[in-house]
């Protein structure tokens, strides 16, 4: 059963990588982040079959479950992102010429719901594993890597947007979605 869980989740992720071969293209920044992410998803993979298989414990039905659910909430939540920014979705960090800020669908609830997915995935794959060893590196070398790339959008994003995305980000959470209460709103 895992492997064929490792397998839909390989596939689901190359299925996706059809997406960012039709966005239109902009200026890649961090682009070795493509590389070490690709390198790291492909570790977490690896890591979790083989430590599922080799290493000898009690497997947490529960925990199978949980990380099945996680799973099944990250995919959802990254397909709507994708289908949300349409043109603009990119595995890279890419600001374009035209780009438009998008703060509609998910994206008024969550500034940053792809990067949320992205963490849920890379905990729920060892999750459903109850590959311990595996989490470690999720939690201790791709989520840290993540959050730094995420700062650096941030930047990016301030840069090209100015104060509409300072307002932004002043009522919408990057990675919960939930919206800040303005004056406005109370």
């Amino acid at each position: 059963m895992l492997y064929g869980f490792l397998v839909f989740a390989a596939a689901e992720r190359l299925y996706e990588r059809r997406f960012s071969v039709q966005a239109k293209r902009g200026e890649v920044k961090m682009l070795w982040s493509f590389v070490a992410f690709h390198i790291l998803h492909s570790l977490i993979y690896l890591g979790t079959g083989l430590e599922y298989f080799l290493v000898r414990r009690t497997v947490s039905l529960p925990l199978v479950i949980l990380g099945l659910v996680l799973f099944a909430v990250s995919l959802a939540l990254r397909l709507v992102a994708i289908r949300t920014l349409g043109r603009y979705w990119s595995l890279n960090l890419e600001i374009r010429g035209d780009h438009r800020l998008i703060r509609e669908g998910v994206y008024q609830y969550m500034r940053h719901p792809a990067y949320s997915a992205i963490m849920l995935e890379v905990i729920s794959i060892p999750l459903v594993g109850n590959a311990w060893w595996t989490m470690l590196l999720s939690v201790g070398v791709y989520i840290p890597l993540l959050l730094a790339r995420w700062w650096r959008e941030e930047r990016e994003m301030i840069a090209k947007f100015g104060t509409e995305y300072e307002e932004y980000r002043q009522h919408v959470w990057a990675f919960i979605p939930l919206r800040r209460l303005g004056a406005a709103d109370r």
